[in-house]
């Protein structure tokens, strides 16, 4: 493994250890989602990767297709040939299941069919080592982990079984579900969902509970199923597909990206298993079928989306590099026709929510769709009859135990990219309507739809009809018990950060960007990692609300004695830090043909203050602060300057020589600040941290002009540690941490005052009594007992801090967490 890391957990430690041992990991089914998985472990660790398929041509594609992208890492100068050839050489192609005896892990990836599941499990319980085998994984889209795992005969297999689902494109969709299931003991679970996290570097949906789907799958299965049965004409499939353009994107130009048979196969299975209390169950089977006739058409067909031979399927896609929809398909007279535009006369409110959003420099916000969900025209009835299904789905799994607001939040946007969760829309219709207004509004729904049985049943909020009869909705429990929010939004941008625990009626942190590992009581080290390698961990908007809420935490364990230091770090290979979300930088979407256009002064300004409003917290606080990262950009950079120690990882890679005009192959610049190159200003204080940390002017001037090696920060006095190993920098950066943290609060709070202002000798002595004094400094007994009474055991420190003033510093009394959305 190139990087696993228990931050301090015991609970992780022995799945931490058996995956670094892992050398060989074998991926059943070389069709697309194989490919992807395949191509991922290669990339993420060092192992043996065995790609196996039973048919010849499967696994002749897949060889074509990675052999291919490791040529377009090459080309782009991304990687060496040398490293194109060791990922190739790491690669097995076969048609054996005796190749996979030895393997650590087996990744199922085939069809959905159980009747096939069944022989590759059955082949698998005769062929693997189980004494060697640490688990075995299946990508199943629809299926529980009991009823694959009960296809083994032997305990020993079943114990090891779980399933872990993957979203298309793998390389590029953040999400990944962990499912427990019935068997799977503990360890199993804890590797996968360390695997997941830590290898695979995705955000992890953790179920110890089976649900069908897991969660995402059903609301995006949900998204197309709930609608195709009223769809007629080819233009339906635009105006009522497009509804979900206000989230994410279109269903079906998703599925057809896709491919159909997962969802075809999906649908059938959930026709099949869902229990009789589900409420969406009714969307997979209708008068014996499990999908609309013109869907099954277009199977029979061969019309299964872009990838099929005639890139054909619910649209009829171009065949250029960047393919788009040309055609749509209809229904009515099973052909192709030409893509119409949606009626503004029809659909006024999504035109003018969609104007409204661009005037105001917004991008698909929850004003929007709060002004949809209200309009009393086609699309607002749309609206009503397709997406509050949807969402009261969710509250049902809440209500039943399944997942947590934040799961489903996190699931929408990290997994089905929707720029406003269906908890989000939630929390937004009760702020604007109250509780009793929302389900006046789903009274409204089914008013609107009351000669349709199937809706009625799925717009029942009150527990009258259909699957949940018995069982009012959960927006009746929170009225109840006087809860008006499922999730806790933060207090610079108010975007989520945390979710409310329904047994006790608080809020926990729950972030989808970063993860907080707490304290253990031997160590007293927190771990804040960023976690968003996909896009290099960029500090935008969420970011800083999640590191505000996640940064107040570790503050309150510091008052209670539970926390002494932090190390920082960054998820995935390379432990990359970018800075501000250049996204952010333009008002609304950015428009290649309309060019920049400008943020107001004040949103300009506010990103700034904001940010070093909290960097300078984290910087003045008590608390000892180490950084482990390896490339930084940006503000990225400048945040590292705030921390008290800044350990570094040498990166390599190309380099671009621009005198010699060629790529060079050389240690890079791990320290970048390119801002002066786009016309902008190191808005999160670098100039005056640099001048700050004693970089000098010159150093200053190299950082920003040429950027910084890792060796040569270390030699200018910017980094304090410097390593190669990516692993063996944690180590060390959680060392030293482990140390600071045993340094006396009081001490520590008044050195770090001491450092941000000028010293003269009188405050000095006067200083120094004071700590001397225990009615100030109440560690000073401990502390002294410690340093004169070398040859005993020192006694424990109460680090507790609550109802004594530390020197220059004051604890916020904030949450993290604004009182409203």
């Amino acid at each position: 493994m190139k990087r696993v890391f228990s931050f301090g957990d015991k609970t992780i430690e022995s799945a931490v250890k058996r995956i670094i041992e892992m050398r060989r990991v074998a991926v059943i089914g070389a069709g697309t989602m194989g490919q992807g998985i395949a191509a991922d472990l290669l990339l993420k660790t060092d192992c043996e990767v065995v790609l196996l398929d039973v048919n010849s041509e499967a696994l002749d594609r897949a060889r074509e297709v990675l052999n291919a992208k490791w040529a377009g890492e090459v080309s782009a100068t991304r990687i060496r040939p040398e490293d194109a050839k060791a990922l190739e050489s790491r690669t097995f192609f076969t048609q054996s299941y005796s190749d996979l005896a030895t393997a650590d892990i087996v990744w199922e990836a085939a069809t959905e069919a159980i009747d096939i599941k069944k022989k590759i499990f059955r082949a698998l319980e005769e062929s693997l080592d189980a004494d060697h085998l640490a688990a075995i994984f299946s990508n199943t889209s629809s299926h529980t982990t009991e009823e694959l795992a009960i296809l083994f005969k032997t305990e020993v297999l079943r114990s090891k079984f779980l399933t872990v689902h993957g979203y298309f494109p793998f390389d590029f969709n953040r999400l990944i579900d962990v499912m427990k299931g019935k068997y799977a003991s503990a360890e199993t679970y804890a590797l996968g969902v360390v695997f997941a996290d830590q290898v695979l570097e995705k955000v992890v949906m953790a179920l110890p509970v089976d649900h069908h789907g897991y969660i995402a799958d059903p609301i995006f299965q949900g998204m197309a199923a709930i609608m195709s049965w009223d769809i007629k004409t080819g233009q339906d499939i635009i105006d009522l597909g497009g509804l979900w353009s206000m989230f994410t994107a279109n269903p079906f130009t998703v599925l057809d990206q896709t491919g159909h048979m997962p969802y075809t196969e999906s649908s059938r299975h959930l026709g099949q298993a869902l229990p009789d209390h589900d409420r969406l169950k009714s969307i997979y089977t209708r008068d014996g079928v499990y999908y609309t006739d013109w869907i099954a058409h277009l199977e029979k067909s061969g019309h299964s989306g872009i990838n099929s031979p005639d890139r054909c399927g619910f649209f009829k896609w171009t065949t250029d590099a960047r393919a788009k929809p040309a055609e749509v398909f209809d229904p009515e007279s099973r052909k192709y026709i030409a893509k119409g535009q949606t009626s503004r006369e029809a659909y006024w409110s999504m035109f003018e929510a969609a104007e409204r959003d661009r005037a105001e420099g917004k991008i698909k916000s929850c004003d929007a769709l709060l002004a949809v969900v209200l309009a009393d025209d086609t699309a607002g009835r749309a609206f009503r009859r397709y997406v509050l299904p949807l969402c009261l789905y969710v509250l049902d799994l809440i209500q039943d135990g399944y997942a947590t607001p934040g799961q489903i939040n996190t699931c929408c946007r990290a997994g089905l990219r929707f720029k406003v969760g269906l908890v989000e829309l939630v929390d937004a219709m009760i702020d604007e309507l109250t509780i009793h207004g929302v389900l006046t509004l789903i009274h409204r729904a089914r008013d609107e739809n009351a000669t349709d049985p199937h809706m009625l049943d799925m717009l029942d909020a009150d527990g009258l009809r259909g699957p949940r009869t018995g069982k009012p909705c959960l927006l009746h429990e929170l009225k109840k018990r006087n809860l008006t929010h499922l999730l806790g939004y933060g207090i610079y941008y108010h975007t989520p950060v945390a979710e409310l625990d329904l047994a006790s009626g608080t809020y926990r942190g729950c972030y989808g960007d970063l993860k907080l590992y707490e304290p253990s009581a031997r160590d007293r080290v927190a771990s804040i990692v960023f976690n968003c390698p996909l896009r290099g961990n960029v500090f935008n908007h969420a970011v800083i609300d999640q590191l505000a809420h996640a940064y107040h935490r570790v503050l309150n364990l510091h008052e209670n004695g539970r926390c002494g230091a932090v190390l920082f770090t960054a998820a995935g290979t390379g432990m990359r830090m970018l800075g501000a979300d250049a996204k952010e930088f333009n008002r609304g979407w950015f428009e290649r043909d309309k060019g920049y256009t400008p943020l107001s002064e004040e949103d300009a300004a506010a990103s700034s203050r904001n940010a070093v409003e909290l960097f300078r917290t984290i910087q003045r606080s008590p608390v000892a602060s180490v950084g482990v990262f390896g490339e930084k950009w940006g503000g990225g950079a400048e945040f590292t300057y705030f921390l008290d120690l800044r350990y570094d990882v040498r990166a390599f890679g190309y380099v671009y020589d621009t005198l010699e005009r060629t790529s060079v192959w050389c240690e890079k610049p791990i320290y970048n600040q390119p801002e002066l190159d786009y016309a902008i200003l190191p808005g999160f204080a670098g100039a005056s941290e640099l001048k700050r940390i004693g970089v000098g002017h010159s150093g200053a001037y190299e950082l920003f002009d040429q950027g910084l090696t890792a060796t040569r920060a270390y030699q200018i006095g910017l980094s304090n540690g410097l390593f190669d190993d990516e692993l063996e920098a944690l180590r060390r950066g959680y060392e030293q941490a482990r140390q600071m943290a045993k340094d006396a609060p009081y001490s520590r709070a008044l050195f770090k005052a001491q450092l941000s202002r000028e010293q003269d000798d009188a405050s000095l002595a006067q200083e120094t009594g004071e700590v001397f004094d225990p009615r100030k400094n109440p560690y000073i007994n401990s502390g002294l007992v410690r340093l004169l009474d070398r040859g005993a055991r020192p006694p424990k420190m109460n680090y507790a801090c609550k109802d004594i003033d530390l020197p220059g510093w004051e604890y916020p009394r904030k949450s993290g967490m604004a009182d409203h959305r």
